[in-house]
């Protein structure tokens, strides 16, 4: 059985937050991406899910490739949650200003 690669899903989960807090703010400034998102899967939130589940997949399986397990899991760990506070405040941010 092969390890799990920890690096490369930490890696991984930092590349897709930030791909999900792209397109969850672009989607706000482009009607015809966030359409295109609608009529992927039927909503625009769904759409993102999808797209973010593929995107990690495919980032993990790619970075396997090139990085080593013996990466400090701590300091990916620490990267995670920072990319993780950073995507949610810049969400949180963003429709705190546009609505309020």
């Amino acid at each position: 059985m092969k390890r799990i690669n920890i690096p490369s899903l930490g890696i991984s989960t930092i590349l897709t937050i930030i791909l999900i807090t792209f397109m969850t703010l672009y989607a706000e400034f482009n009607a015809v991406f966030k359409d295109f998102l609608k009529n992927l899967t039927g909503h625009h939130w769904t759409s993102k899910g999808v797209i973010a589940f593929a995107f990690f997949i495919l980032a993990y399986f790619l970075l396997q490739q090139f990085l080593s397990e013996k990466t400090d899991t701590k300091k990916i760990l620490d990267l995670v949650i920072i990319s993780a506070l950073l995507g949610s405040l810049a969400i949180f941010l963003f429709f705190s200003y546009e609505f309020f």
